[in-house]
Parts: structure tokens; C-alpha cells; sequence
């Protein structure tokens, strides 16, 4: 758990800030209400701590002392003042703070609480800072590293380029739009042929732009065109306001490809990155069998024992599946009771072993409800491996889930499988006769 000192006299302040954090936040929070006992807080064990929130006014201290204190520590520091000075403000960024947030008003608290989650989150994330070897953009590495971002400085266009190839958590380039022979505005619609908006933010730095240059760097997928002479504030807020934006595109295109129950990826992802993974390993000839699974009636156990029933056996299904086969097997619930499972590199009999593991964890669970235990199991088919497309591997391994299905239910059926051949022609023998 991540835990912030909270440095304040007010203890009507002090409590605003804390309810402000929901317990889902996942913060413990330590109160100073002077320096000197802050001092001691943080002399005990100042690396337990993510960020310090600091008021100015405080009993033993007026000034900025606690701003040196807390920074001397190396704890990200925020002010949070009722204190409105302009020439205050700046130095208090000299200093090295991440933002000064006014006490005016009930919005500051929640503008408090997104940053300190964007501190947090920005750990994970990297900034690419291309700039000239000869005038290198210190203050601005100096603001990325603020707040919490880890910075990696290049001096070329083609090495920006293979940073962003090779490293998928940079979401945020800034450039230096002076840099010698090198054209930005093409640099940028370079990188956008590579990662999009919504995957990376860009910010050119110059010395002067005109309106005219700005649009174009604008239309070229720049998201930001600022001067190199910005306030401090100003480039860090914007710099948030982008890593915000990215953050809520993640999160909505992950809602749209995840199942809200289980968990597991949905139709919507299969026929999508499915279709992609499959193609790519049937182009390398590897196989891709896939299988699907079905709950064997499923609406009895629904009338019977309730929805509520239903929902358990359907996320146990789902645990089944991650626990059995790895996360190199993708499992994505298609709706409903049926679920699918493509396995990229798989051979038929590794797809067989895998089907197996995953029958005999739900055949073993005890599924009692209300007192009384139910027989739920499985129908499992499962194709070849070698069909040309997804949505023919689909076709066949539904094929022999209805043939499990129609041979009693309970059962996998692979396709090609020697046995349901003979069952088959055993069948057909009984029913001639």
C-alpha cells in the first residue's frame, strides 16, 4: 500500500484530504501538523513514502522549510496551500515540486487526489525526450522525472523510432522541434505510422512557432506544441492532461474486449486479435488448434438453483481455463455458458492434454447450491489445428462439440479423432439395422 505524508495544522483540512482518497485507492495516510514532527517522520523512514502533500502555513514554519525538507528526502512534493503568490509559485518550482494546488475550493480536492493517482500510475510509464546533443532539454527531463515518469534521452530521429518499436510502456514522446536537419513535422507522422494517439502522446518543445506551424505540427498528430520557455506548471499539466487521456482509451478499449463476469477476453477480441494470431501462425505453418467449450444444461442449473448459481459456474469455468492451460492459450468467453480457447503452436495432442486438464478441474469441483450438490460437466470440441482460417477452426470444433453433445454430453470429441469415426459408422450401422 502506497503511503502519503500529509503535512497540515488544519484538522479540518487534514480530514477533507483523507476522505477525499476512497478506500479503494489503496493509500495509508500519515498526518504531520508541524514541521519539526514531520522532520521526525521522515528521518524514521522517508523511502515508505510515495508523495508528501504540504501546507506552507504551519505552526513552527511560515516559509518554505517543509518544501526543502520534504524535497531533501527525495519525496515527490505537493503544495497545498490557501496562499495565491505568483513569485512564490515560482520559486517553489525551482525547488522542484510536482504542482501547487490552491485550497479554494471543494474541485481542488479531487484535482489533488487525480494527481497523487497519476504519480502512482506514471511509474509504470516512459517518456522517450529526444533533444540535441548540444543543447540537451534539461528542465523538461527534469519535470518528466517529477512526476514519476522514467526518462530515456535520445539524439536521433531513428533512435526515438527504435525506442518506440521495442518499448511498449513509452506513451509519451517530446521533442525538440529545433533539432538540426531534422524535419518534425515528418518525424512525427513517422511515429504515428507506429503508434497511435491513443497508444502515445506527443509534445513538441520550440524555440518560437507560429500559428501557422502550429496547426500543421497539430494536424501532423502532434498533441501538444508548446515553447521551450512554458511555466513549469503549465508543461506538467498538460503532459498529465495527455498520460489522462491515454490512461481513459485503455481502460474503455480493455472494458470492450473483456468479459464484465469472467474476466476473460470476449467475442469481440477473438474475431479481432484472434483473427490476427491466427493468420500470423498459419502463414509461419504452425498450428492453431481451437476448441469450445460448453456447459452441459446449463439452463437447468439456472431454473433449478438460480442465476446466482449459474453466474458461479460460469466464473469457475472461467478460472478453470486460465489456471489449466497458461497464459500463452487464449480463453475468451463467447457468451452465455460457451466459452473458446485458441492455442497457437499447439499439436493436437498437447490441444487434447489441455482440454483434458481443463474437464477434469471443473468435472472435480464440488458444485453445491442450496445444500445439494449438482452434476454440472462439460462438452468439449475441439479442431484440428490446420484450417485455413479462424472462422473455419471455429466451424469444425463447434462440429464436434455438438457431436459430443449428441453422444450423451460429458465428453471431448477432436476432429479427426479415430474413435468417433468408429462410433460413428457403429451408429449408423444400428440405426440401418
Amino acid at each position: 500500500m502506497d503511503t502519503i505524508l500529509l503535512v497540515e495544522d488544519s484538522s479540518f483540512f487534514a480530514k477533507a484530504v483523507t476522505r477525499s482518497f476512497r478506500r479503494a485507492d489503496g493509500f495509508d495516510i500519515v498526518v504531520a501538523t508541524t514541521c519539526a514532527e514531520a522532520t521526525a517522520i521522515l528521518q524514521e523512514d522517508a523511502a515508505r513514502f510515495s508523495v508528501a502533500l504540504v501546507d506552507l502555513s504551519l505552526p513552527d514554519t511560515t516559509d518554505v522549510e517543509t518544501v526543502d525538507l520534504t524535497t531533501s528526502f527525495d519525496v515527490p512534493t505537493i503544495v497545498f496551500s490557501s496562499r495565491f503568490d505568483p513569485a512564490l509559485q515560482s520559486r517553489l518550482y525551482s525547488k522542484g515540486i510536482v504542482d501547487y494546488v490552491l485550497k479554494d475550493s471543494p474541485a481542488s480536492l479531487s484535482y489533488l487526489r487525480e494527481l497523487v493517482l497519476r504519480l502512482r500510475a506514471n511509474r509504470g510509464i516512459g517518456a522517450l525526450l529526444l533533444e540535441c546533443e548540444r543543447a540537451p532539454l534539461r528542465d523538461a527531463a527534469e519535470q518528466l522525472r517529477r512526476l514519476q515518469l522514467s526518462v530515456t534521452r535520445v539524439h536521433t530521429p531513428k533512435d526515438a523510432l527504435h525506442h518506440l518499436n521495442e518499448q511498449d510502456h513509452i506513451r509519451l514522446l517530446v521533442l525538440d522541434q529545433d533539432l538540426p536537419e531534422v524535419d518534425a513535422i515528418d518525424l512525427i507522422k513517422q511515429v504515428r505510422l507506429r503508434r497511435g494517439p491513443e497508444k502515445v502522446a506527443v509534445v513538441s518543445l520550440t524555440e518560437g512557432c507560429d500559428q501557422t506551424d502550429m496547426v500543421r505540427l497539430l494536424k501532423s498528430g502532434a498533441n501538444e506544441a508548446l515553447a521551450k520557455t512554458c511555466p513549469p506548471e503549465e508543461f506538467l499539466l498538460r503532459v498529465g492532461q495527455n498520460l489522462d487521456t491515454i490512461d481513459r482509451i485503455l481502460k474503455l478499449t480493455d472494458a470492450a474486449n473483456h468479459d464484465a463476469m469472467t474476466g476473460l477476453h470476449n467475442r469481440r477480441f477473438l474475431f479481432d486479435a484472434g483473427t490476427r494470431l491466427y493468420v500470423e501462425c498459419r502463414r509461419n505453418e504452425q498450428p492453431v488448434p481451437v476448441a469450445l467449450i460448453d456447459v452441459d444444461r446449463f439452463k437447468q442449473v439456472n431454473d433449478r438453483y438460480g442465476h446466482e448459481a449459474g453466474d458461479l459456474v460460469i466464473k469457475n469455468l472461467a478460472d478453470d481455463l486460465v489456471s489449466a492451460c497458461g497464459a500463452s492459450i487464449l480463453t475468451v468467453r463467447l457468451g452465455g455458458d460457451e466459452f473458446c480457447m485458441l492455442m497457437p503452436g499447439c499439436e493436437i495432442e498437447e490441444a487434447k492434454s489441455c482440454c483434458a486438464a481443463v474437464y477434469s478441474r471443473f468435472r472435480e469441483r464440488a458444485h453445491v447450491f442450496d445444500g445439494e450438490r449438482a452434476e454440472v460437466t462439460l462438452s468439449i470440441g475441439l479442431s484440428s489445428g490446420y484450417e485455413d482460417d479462424l472462422e473455419e477452426a471455429i466451424r469444425a470444433a463447434d462440429e464436434q462439440m455438438y457431436a459430443a453433445k449428441n453422444r450423451g454430453r460429458d465428453r471431448i470429441i477432436a476432429k479427426n479423432d479415430v474413435i468417433p469415426r468408429v462410433e460413428e459408422r457403429l451408429e449408423r450401422f444400428l440405426l440401418d439395422v
